[in-house]
């Protein structure tokens, strides 16, 4: 004789397999390491995406910090760190042997391409901030956009980040950064990047 499911059980198995499946569930149950070195935006933004990430999916996040901006690079493309943010510009010239021209979009299509081939590294999307905090360029020297890059490993250990972080893209202009950085001076920066992030409703 056939036996019929319990209509009970069948909807709490379709309503699991839907909660599993969301974006923030994708994330869960495993560390992601985000590196930044010692500058005061690498600080800011590096507790922003901390934040934002615990908070948006209950993932663990720890901050992995390094002296130098070539030391962090280091660490994203031997997968010791799961995200890091820098300037488009400055990686291309850095760490791609490249001048940058004078069109962000066409640096960052080519920063693309030298980080996904050459170092096993995804770039995402930009935050919004083209210059340095504080201001040090030199001869009017532009760093270009600065964006996050997510090392291939934790993509496919976290196949849901790209489109979660794409909720952050441009929200970080200058100004917005100088404020931030601003008001970090007197304040902790943990608490600052959930102040931000509760202000543009992002958490």
């Amino acid at each position: 004789m056939r036996r019929i499911a319990n209509p009970l059980i069948v909807l709490a198995a379709a309503i699991a397999a839907l909660v599993l499946s969301s974006p923030a569930r994708a994330c869960v149950g495993r560390t992601i390491l985000i590196g930044y070195h010692d500058a005061p935006d690498q600080v800011m933004v590096a507790n922003i995406l901390a934040v934002f990430i615990d908070e948006r999916t209950g993932t663990t996040v720890k901050l992995s910090r390094f002296r130098t901006r070539e030391e962090a690079f280091d660490a994203i493309r031997q997968d010791k760190v799961s995200l890091y943010t820098d300037y488009s510009s400055i990686l291309l010239s850095k760490f791609a042997g490249e001048r940058p021209s004078g069109d962000d979009e066409k640096n960052i299509a080519r920063l693309k391409e030298v980080l996904n081939r050459k170092y096993n590294v995804v770039w995402l999307e930009p935050f919004g901030y083209d210059r340095y905090f504080p201001e040090k360029a030199k001869n009017g020297e532009r760093p270009g956009q600065a964006g996050v890059m997510l090392c291939k490993d934790a993509l496919s250990k976290f196949p849901a980040l790209p489109k979660l972080l794409g909720k952050l893209r441009g929200v970080l202009d200058n100004e917005t950064m100088a404020l931030l950085l601003r008001e970090v001076s007197t304040s902790d920066p943990k608490t600052v990047a959930r102040r931000f992030l509760k202000t543009r409703k992002l958490i």
